[in-house]
This record gives structure tokens, sequence and C-alpha cells, in this order.
């Protein structure tokens, strides 16, 4: 079961990876709905643009958090305190994936998922090793802290990998053109590139890179992302998980860390980005904690049982709730808008 589950899990993202990168730098994929919001004078209506942004931010996100939900369980933690701990995570995330960007790149309106991972994976051990032992005392439930981080490392890196698509519909996150990279890029990329379409796209608006052969950065993020949250699961089924956690870690931070040299859009104005120390940071801070933390006792994931609790009428409603309320957070696009007309088909009356 366990390496049905792990390969079910690889195809389904690499089929939708895939599907991704050919489809969404198309125009078509960036508005998945406008509403009307304001009747002007003319008739016309002011629209609100939903975005296939937050449709794959709310899906991947909800992903990943299935897959913590899932692993945790696997594991023994009930999915009462599992939905608990991952509800505290989006509370830190959500708001700083705003807050770290309005910070870096003095944007109001930008969402920085580098910068709320950062946060987070500061935040997070250090709550988890207050955590265990104040739940063991008080609650009588233990709280393993190397599966839980391990866990919660997994689901980021497969929610990210999901979410870079949503950088392929919005045009955002963009590789530089080739035309300004390194000539062993350039020729590496030659057939591989990635070409952004629409003037309402951020690497359009942002850098008048329409048209333009990119490096694909955004591509290269989720294959690499996905791949080492498939390796993470297959190491945490089979016990090992110091390894689950640290090469989601390292692959994650240290590409993300070199990344940002292959990038166009606005990183900040110093000449080593502020997401780039952050990187370097995160993978040093987890690679030290992950080293340090003790086995603690010895858990068997039993893959049936926790699936058991993922497939059950309140965990698949909390998890709705919550696909909802990040797409109405991150799909309601503040930086375009539309007009909207109505008219009656008289030929169909």
């Amino acid at each position: 079961m366990n390496v049905a589950f792990v390969v079910i899990l690889a195809f389904g993202l690499l089929a939708l990876i895939a599907w991704g990168v050919r489809t969404l730098p198309e125009e078509r994929w960036q508005m998945l709905a406008a509403v009307p919001v304001t009747k002007s004078e003319d008739g016309s209506w002011r629209g609100l643009n939903l975005t296939f942004y937050g449709f794959f931010s709310a899906t991947g996100t909800t992903f990943g958090l299935a897959i913590m939900l899932v692993l945790l369980a696997s594991v023994g933690i009930a999915i009462v305190t599992a939905f608990s701990l991952a509800f505290l995570i989006l509370l830190i995330c959500v708001p700083a994936s705003r807050l770290v960007a309005a910070t870096v790149e003095r944007k109001r309106n930008t969402f920085t998922i580098a910068g709320a991972a950062f946060v987070a994976t500061i935040v997070l051990p250090l709550f988890l090793l207050v955590a265990h032992p104040l739940a063991s005392r008080f609650l009588h439930r233990d709280i393993p802290v190397l599966p839980t981080l391990a866990s919660t490392v997994i689901g980021y890196v497969l929610a990210e990998s999901i979410g870079r698509l949503a950088c392929l519909s919005f045009g955002c996150c963009y590789g530089m053109p080739l035309s300004e990279a390194d000539p062993r890029l350039a020729r590496l990329f030659q057939k591989h590139n990635l070409i952004v379409r629409g003037s309402t796209k951020k690497a359009a608006y942002a850098s008048g890179l329409a048209g333009e052969p990119l490096i694909p950065v955004q591509a290269i993020t989720s294959a690499l992302f996905a791949t080492s949250g498939i390796v993470g699961i297959g190491l945490y089924l089979a016990h090992q998980f110091r390894l689950a956690a640290l090469i989601p870690a390292f692959v994650s931070w240290l590409w993300r860390a070199w990344s940002e040299s292959l990038r166009a859009d606005h990183r900040g104005t110093s000449h080593i980005s502020a997401y780039q120390v952050m990187a370097i940071v995160s993978a040093l801070y987890l690679a030290v904690f992950l080293l340090l933390l003790p086995s603690g006792a010895a858990a068997v994931p039993n893959l049936a049982g926790a699936l058991s609790q993922l497939f059950s009428a309140p965990v698949i409603l909390l998890l709705q709730v919550v696909w909802v309320g990040l797409f109405l957070y991150y799909g309601r696009s503040r930086v375009t808008e539309s007009t909207l007309s109505f008219r009656v088909v008289t030929e169909r009356i």
C-alpha cells in the first residue's frame, strides 16, 4: 500500500505539472472569473477578477495540508491535534506571505510564499519543542517532534510544487530572458524555455517580457519540490523521519537560494536578495535543528488507518472550508480589474 500511495502521488503530480507548464503561461489561464461589483453610468460594470493564481494557491496549500494530516495520523497523532497544528501554521503563514513581501519588495498587493515559509521555518521547530512536554503533561497526548516536523516539511514542498503553477498562470516569479542569461544557460534552455503571453501577466506589465523566452524557474521549482516531497514521503513511510525532513528542506531552500539569481522580477534593491538570505538561514537552521534533535520513541506509520481518518466527512468539510478561505484571500486580484456588460439574447427568448 505504501508503494502504491507513493507511485500514484508521483504520477499524479507529474501529469499535473506537465499540463500546467504547457498550458498555464497562455493568456487564457490567468482569470478564472469576473464578478460585477460597481455599475458605471454607461451601463457596464466594474468587475472583480478571480484568478487561477488563487485557485492553484488554494489547491496546493490544501493538498499539502491533507498530506501533512495523513502523515501525522499515520504515526498515531489524533486528527484533531494534527488539524490544530496545521491551522496554527496557516495562521502564521498566510498573513506572513503579505507582510514579508510588503517589507522586502515595498508592495502591499504582493504575496511571497518564500517569506511565509521562512517565518514558519523559524517558529515551528521552537514551538514543537515547547508543545511536546506540555501536550504530554496537560493533554496526555504525545506529539513526536521529528515525525511532526518531517510531515510539515513534506506538506510544504508538495504544496508549493502545485502552488508554483499559480505563478505560471499569473506570470510572476519569472526567470530572466535568455537574451540576458549566461550563454551556457541560454543554450541549455533554448528548446525548453517559458514564454508568457498576455498584457495583464506580471512579467508583461512589470518587466515588459511578454513573448520573450525566459528561463523556466517556476517549472523547475515545481518539479524539484514535487520530487523531493515524494522522496520525503517514501522515507517517512520507511521510518526514516530525519532524512524525510532533511532532504525536502535542503532541496527546497538551497534551490531557492540559487534560483534567485535566475529571476528577473524585482527581489529588492541589494545585490544578494533578502530571500536568498532567508533561504540560506533556513537551510542552516533546519540542518542544525534536525541533526541535534533526538530520535525519540520509534513510530511505525500506519497509512491505511491514516487514510480512513482523512476520508471522513468532518475532515473533508474542514479541508473544503480551508480551500474556499484561501481562494478568496489569494484569488481576488488587486492589480487587475475588468469591465463587464450584459445583454439579452433576443433570438432565444
